[in-house]
C-alpha cells in the first residue's frame, strides 16, 4: 500500500503532497491536468520507470535539473523512499540509504492498465515480453537480476560479433558468451512459460465474462529458438549473426500471441476484443501478483471508453470494490461506476 506521495519539479507539479486512502482512490481532473503523472510516480515505485516516456528525465518540470519523487509504502513495515531524477542517472534511496534503482522494482506490486494497453494485445512483440518480463520482475526479484545479466551478456556477445566480422577478434571468443546466454536465456524463457501456464488456467473464463459469448482465448509462447537445443542453434546462426552484427535468437526475439481459439487477435480480432483480452491478461496477473502479498491496482482513464455493461463487467472482473488499494482517474465521475464512487477518496485536479 502507498500511504503518500510527494512530486518535486515532475512536470506540471512543482511541489505537492498527496495523502491516499487503504482502498478506492479516484483522481478527477481535465486532459492536462496531471492525473496520470500522479499515477505513474505511483506505478514507479514497481516498475522503476515512467510509463509514458522512453527516458525518465523527460518527466522533469519547467527547467529545473532534477525532479524528485518522495513516498511512504506500507508493506510488512512503513517504507520511506525516494528518488531523485536528473538527465542521465536516476538516484534511489530507501530509508537514506542509496541503493541501485533496480531495488525499486516491484517494492510496490502494482497492475497498471491505461488507454495504451491495448497494445500488449495488438502491438508489437517488444511490448509483450517487456509487459511479460515485468509482472516476473515485480515477484521475484531474482528476475530483475537475470534479465540484467541477459542484456549485458547479448551487449557484449554483439559486440564480439561485430569485431569478427571485422575479423578484430576470433571466432572462439563466442564460446564463452554463448555459455553464458544460454544460462540467462533458459532462466527467462522458463519463467515466462510458467507464467503463461498460470495466465492459460483461467483468462478464458475471464474474457468469455467481459464478452458475454462463446470465447477460448489463450495466450501462445513463440519461441525464436528450440530452447532445448539452443546452444546447437547459436552455433547454426553465428555466420548470419557475425554479418549482421546481433543475436537473432533469444528470449529478446520470442513472442507471446493472444488467440480467441484460432483467430489471433492482434491480426484480425476488433479494437473491443482486444481491449477485453489486455483486462482479461491484467486480471490474471493480478492473481499472479497476489500469490506473494498485497498488489495495487491503478486504471488511467480505463471507464471512459467502455459502455456501461462494460464497465460493471470490469467491475466485476477486476474485483475492484474489495481490492486492497485502487487508484482510477477520469475526466468526469459520471463514467465511474456508483459503487466505486460511493466508497472512494476524490482527489480533484
Amino acid at each position: 500500500m502507498i500511504q503518500s506521495i510527494r512530486l518535486k519539479n515532475i512536470r506540471r507539479f512543482k511541489d505537492q503532497k498527496f495523502e491516499f486512502a487503504p482502498k478506492v482512490n479516484l483522481i478527477v481532473g481535465p486532459n492536462g491536468s496531471g492525473k496520470t503523472t500522479i499515477l505513474e510516480s505511483i506505478a514507479f515505485f514497481s516498475f522503476g520507470k515512467f510509463q509514458s516516456v522512453e527516458h525518465d528525465s523527460f518527466v522533469i518540470g519547467g527547467a529545473g535539473e532534477i525532479g524528485r519523487l518522495e513516498a511512504f509504502l506500507e508493506k510488512k513495515a512503513e517504507i520511506s523512499a525516494e528518488v531523485a531524477i536528473l538527465q542521465k542517472q536516476k538516484i534511489v534511496k530507501i530509508f537514506d540509504k542509496k541503493v541501485p534503482n533496480s531495488q525499486v522494482v516491484g517494492l510496490l506490486k502494482t497492475v497498471f492498465f491505461n488507454p495504451k494497453t491495448v497494445e500488449i494485445v495488438g502491438g508489437p512483440p517488444q511490448i509483450r515480453r517487456r509487459e511479460i518480463d515485468m509482472v516476473l520482475a515485480q515477484k521475484d526479484p531474482d528476475f530483475v537480476k537475470t534479465l540484467l545479466h541477459y542484456r549485458m551478456v547479448l551487449r557484449e556477445r554483439n559486440m564480439l560479433l561485430k569485431a569478427i566480422f571485422q575479423k578484430k577478434s576470433a571466432l572462439s571468443e563466442l564460446d564463452f558468451w554463448n555459455e553464458k546466454l544460454v544460462k540467462y536465456a533458459l532462466e527467462i524463457y522458463e519463467a515466462r512459460i510458467g507464467l503463461i501456464d498460470f495466465i492459460n488456467q483461467d483468462i478464458a473464463a475471464t474474457y468469455e465474462k467481459l464478452l458475454s459469448s462463446g470465447t477460448n482465448l489463450t495466450l501462445e509462447y513463440l519461441p525464436s529458438a528450440n530452447y532445448e537445443r539452443l546452444s546447437e542453434q547459436l552455433i547454426a546462426t553465428q555466420d548470419e549473426d557475425i554479418k549482421f552484427g546481433v543475436s537473432s535468437i533469444g528470449p529478446h526475439r520470442d513472442d507471446i500471441l493472444f488467440k480467441n481459439s484460432k483467430l489471433v487477435l492482434k491480426e484480425g480480432g476488433s479494437r473491443g476484443e482486444q481491449r477485453m483480452a489486455a483486462i482479461s491478461f491484467k486480471a490474471e496477473t493480478k492473481k499472479f501478483l497476489k500469490q506473494t502479498g498485497e498488489v495495487i491496482l491503478i486504471l488511467d482513464d480505463v471507464f471512459s471508453e467502455l459502455d456501461h455493461k462494460r464497465r460493471e463487467s470490469v467491475l466485476n472482473v477486476l474485483d475492484i470494490i474489495d481490492h486492497a488499494q485502487v487508484f482510477i482517474s477520469a475526466t468526469d465521475e459520471k463514467v465511474i461506476p456508483e459503487k466505486l464512487i460511493q466508497s472512494a477518496k476524490v482527489i480533484r485536479l
